[in-house]
């Protein structure tokens, strides 16, 4: 129970103390920051207060660019539970990165409750006046930081690739670095390799056949299947550099010479050999392997016989279709053909509108009953959640001083793009229309199966997704089609 204190009526004083300790992934190796470092000192601060009640929270391995952290929940509840009078910190940004979401705990539950805040390394203390106003300029400064060293990061990165300089980051296979000179040197044995997986790519072999032949010729990397499609794809290898969209001339030497890399290219383009762009294909984004989960991706396949050459286009479960030497690690699924898969999907789709509405009524409230797309929604969150922590652990390296910001710039901007992504994803199930009746639902079953012949490709593939919510392809049974709509 919460004691609060009334006129004329002396509450009982709290001397319970929260040290709270967060470290993120990145931090735990550097000593300035680490899980000891800030025990130690916190534990040591708490003495010198006459603090003998002390009590732990700790997160390790959190981000703090927001509050989803255990430990700091639990130090919530107690303090709304009138079990803590005064919360200890190393330094301000270890309860949060976010001026936003530092001011909110500090205003809503601390200083709501009656509760200190302290830091054992910074000149403030909310128990003053002084100590307030303080608190606010540290954390509006802790968010500029944290935005220069984006700025930084960012224009850096770009202006040195203007200059033809490469950027940081993961050496490139095929190269090393030259202090000194700063610059990429050619490594004759790696180089050599990379000629020949252009080469053999030219040849018509596929990328996971180069992909073991490279591994079996080096040690140094881990070749897969997508090592050799970036390979293959990154124009640092003609001597160029890819700075926001645009390839500019680079100061390094190239392996591949102009019109190899253009033929590469060209070559690309014309298998389009693993998963398809979003939207190209009338299920595209919709399918899901009814063995493991995963998602499934369009294959073209291309055989000879007779002097002439046969195309096939399938669906694969990516997991079975993107194989490693771990064979068992790859799914049981089969291939399936495209053109039966949309044929079987559209028939039984156009065939709902014909139902009586008992029979729809009874298939909507199944539907209903079903996760439909909160299953994919969660697991989107989930990887959204992931990569922001990724990108604030890296930023929380840069600013400790752990590495330079040039190392990690990369990274970073291949997870911001990552983010962008996912976000739209995100963003197209929050835009899903959810149909409330069995009336509206058959009306839009019956102009699917009006319209469809007179549809445009673009238009199906719009109206297939007001409607199917997910395809589950299983391996011997029938496609599974999971309904957009919900009673």
């Amino acid at each position: 129970m919460v004691v609060r204190a009334s006129r004329g009526i002396e509450a009982p004083v709290r001397q319970k103390v929260a040290l709270y300790i967060r470290v993120s992934s990145e931090e735990q190796a550097v000593s300035g920051f680490g899980l000891d470092v800030q025990r130690e000192r916190l534990t040591a601060f708490a003495k010198s207060q006459g603090w003998d009640d002390v009590e732990l929270y700790m997160d390790d391995g959190y981000t703090g660019t927001n509050t989803n952290r255990p430990a700091l929940k639990r130090l919530i509840r107690h303090v709304e539970a009138g079990k803590i009078h005064t919360v200890v910190v190393y330094k301000l940004d270890r309860l949060g990165r976010k001026q936003k979401d530092v001011l909110e705990l500090l205003e809503d539950v601390f200083e709501k409750n009656g509760v200190a805040f302290k830091s054992a390394t910074e000149p403030f203390d909310t128990s003053t006046p002084l100590g307030k106003a303080m608190l606010g300029i540290l954390a509006v400064f802790g968010q500029l930081e944290r935005d220069m060293i984006i700025e930084r990061t960012t224009s850096g990165r770009r202006e040195r690739v203007n200059q033809g300089m490469w950027h940081g980051g993961r050496i490139p296979f095929g190269y090393h670095w030259n202090k000194e000179a700063k610059v990429l040197e050619i490594k004759p044995d790696e180089a050599a390799i990379i000629r020949e997986i252009y080469k053999r790519f030219l040849q018509g072999q596929s990328r996971l056949a180069i992909a073991e032949w490279a591994q079996s010729r080096t040690t140094a990397r881990k070749m897969t299947h997508t090592d050799i499609r970036d390979i293959l794809v990154r124009p640092l290898y003609a001597g160029k550099l890819l700075n926001a969209g645009l390839i500019v001339e680079g100061n390094h030497d190239a392996i591949i010479d102009e019109d190899t890399w253009n033929m590469v290219q060209a070559e690309n383009a014309r298998r389009k050999e693993g998963a398809s762009p979003v939207g190209e294909y009338l299920l595209t984004g919709l399918l899901q392997c009814g063995i493991c989960g995963g998602p499934v991706v369009h294959v073209k396949r291309r055989t000879h016989r007779n002097g002439k050459e046969y195309l096939y286009e399938l669906y694969a479960c990516q997991k079975q279709h993107v194989r490693t030497k771990d064979r068992g690690a790859s799914c049981s699924n089969k291939y399936h053909n495209r053109a039966k898969v949309e044929a079987i999907v559209i028939e039984d789709i156009r065939n709902l509108s014909l139902l009586d509405p008992k029979r729809l009524d009874a298939i909507l409230e199944q539907q209903s009953n079903t996760q439909d797309s909160t299953d994919a929604r969660n697991a989107l969150q989930h990887r959204l959640e992931t990569i922001e922590t990724g990108i604030e652990n890296l930023y929380d390296a840069i600013q400790s001083g752990a590495v330079k910001a040039s190392a990690l710039g990369n990274r970073i901007t291949r997870l911001e793009e990552e983010r962008e992504s996912v976000q739209l994803q995100l963003d197209d199930l929050d835009d899903e229309p959810e149909i409330k009746n069995s009336a509206a639902a058959r009306k839009m079953l019956q102009d699917l199966h009006k319209m469809w012949d007179f549809l445009t490709e673009e238009e199906q593939k719009q109206l297939i997704r007001k409607v199917v919510t997910r395809v589950v392809l299983h391996s011997e049974s029938p496609p599974e089609i999971v309904l957009n709509l919900a009673k």
